[in-house]
Parts: structure tokens; sequence; C-alpha cells
């Protein structure tokens, strides 16, 4: 599909813009969102798959406690929605020639909340062995990170091994990214930027012109959204008066 959507011969990715057919009650966006961005990485060479993931995990420009080693991914595994009671949406393993593993425990967002204040924490200590998280990162990716910073403040577990990333910061990577020795990975690169436009994820390339505002006569002034800049007229004040003074109004218009 992202061929179709690429060469815009279908509008089926409207549904993850909130389109609704006669009748149609439930979208199931994030697991077609997932398979469509990261589906093709399955068939992709390893050390392909192993520069992207590096290049994520990489992209927060500070150390991180667990580093991975250098040299190419010789093998990868992509588990899609394993199961052992919860259910994440990926799971993907990383082998190194000297043996050395890395897993990566991943959830996406689209247009949905955690299934429960604690979703994330639950992935990493029930999902995950203890030897497992061992050698695992967790990673977040969401339009934004909004919810992930608050399961972190509620609790961190991690150790500094959950990686929130945007759907931005993950365009950022693709567009930036150099270096893959595969030529079907330039194309998959090239139509998952092409998706994500469609879906309104693109970088913000600043103002194409502005003008300068014009001036006001009067001062001080206060903007109305109905008629924009006006004088801010002082209100009446009653005179002084001897007698008691009473206001009443009504709530009625």
């Amino acid at each position: 599909m992202l061929h179709a959507f690429c060469h815009k011969k279908s509008r089926l990715y409207k549904r993850y813009l909130g389109h609704r057919d006669e009748g149609e009650q439930r979208v199931c966006e994030e697991d077609e969102i997932t398979a469509l961005i990261l589906g093709p990485l399955d068939y992709l060479p390893s050390e392909a798959v192993g520069i992207f993931w590096r290049a994520v995990i990489d992209q927060g420009g500070r150390e991180i406690p667990l580093a991975l080693p250098p040299g190419p991914v010789v093998h990868t595994e992509m588990h899609f929605w394993p199961r052992r009671n919860i259910e994440p949406d990926l799971l993907i393993e990383l082998h190194w020639a000297d043996g050395v593993r890395r897993l990566l425990l991943v959830e996406l967002k689209w247009n949905a909340g955690f299934s429960g204040s604690d979703q994330l924490q639950l992935q990493w200590r029930e999902f995950l062995t203890s030897a497992e998280r061992e050698v695992a990162y967790h990673v977040f990716i969401a339009p934004e990170i909004s919810a992930g910073v608050t399961a972190l403040s509620r609790e961190n577990i991690w150790g500094g091994r959950l990686l929130l990333r945007s759907w931005v910061s993950i365009l950022h990577v693709l567009q930036h990214l150099e270096g893959a020795p595969d030529e079907g990975f330039a194309k998959w690169k090239s139509q998952v930027v092409s998706f994500l436009a469609r879906l309104g994820i693109m970088p913000f390339r600043g103002f194409a012109g502005l003008d300068i505002p014009h001036k006001t006569s009067k001062s001080p002034i206060f903007w109305s959204s109905l008629r924009g800049f006006a004088p801010l007229v002082p209100p009446a004040v009653p005179k002084p008066t001897d007698k008691p003074l009473f206001f009443s109004w009504s709530s009625e218009t």
C-alpha cells in the first residue's frame, strides 16, 4: 500500500486522519501504520535494518546506558504483536558477529492513548524477562511524546533506556540517514517519507514571508477576534455619592 499512497492511487490513508465510511465504527490505525511503515523492514538485509534502528536509538544526542556494539548487524528478527499475556507492537532482535544481542521493545501510538496509565511499565516488567531487560531498549513512538514523559514521571523503572521518539523525529532520521547498503532500503525510506507527509507529518520549514504589522494611532489598544485592534476605553466610574450604591446584573442574554 505504500506504493498506492505515494502515487496517489488510494485515499485509504485518510482513515488515519479521522475519516470513516458510513457505518464504520473502528479502524485499527496503529496496527495498520505499524505494518505499513515497519513491515517492509522485515524483508530487508539485516545490516540496513540495524542502520535504521541505530539512528533511532542514537538520535537523542546523549550518552545511553547500554551502548550498541560497533560494526554492522548480521542478523535480525522482527516479531510483530508478540504475546506473553501482554502484547506490545513489536519486538526486534539485533545480533552482531561477536554474539552480542540487543532487544528493542517497541510501542507505537496514533490517535489513541494508553490502554492503562501503566501500560509502558507493564510491558517492561512483564513482557520481558529479567535477562532480556539487561540487553533491551524500550522505544515509544507517537505523534507527540507527552504520554511517555508522564509515564517516566509516574514511575521511572528503565534506567535511561526508555526512548521517546515523535513521528517527526522518525521522519528526521529517515531524511538524514545515509550509508544504507541496500537499494531496497532507499526505496522504502523514500516511500515512508512520502506516506508520513500524507498524514501531515513533516518538518516545519518556517514562514514564506511575514508582513510588517500596521501601526495604530491610538493607545492603549485591545485585540478583539471580531474587530481586530480597537481602542481600550476606560470603564465609566460612578460619581461619589452619599447614598448606598447597588449593582445588579442578569446572566440572560
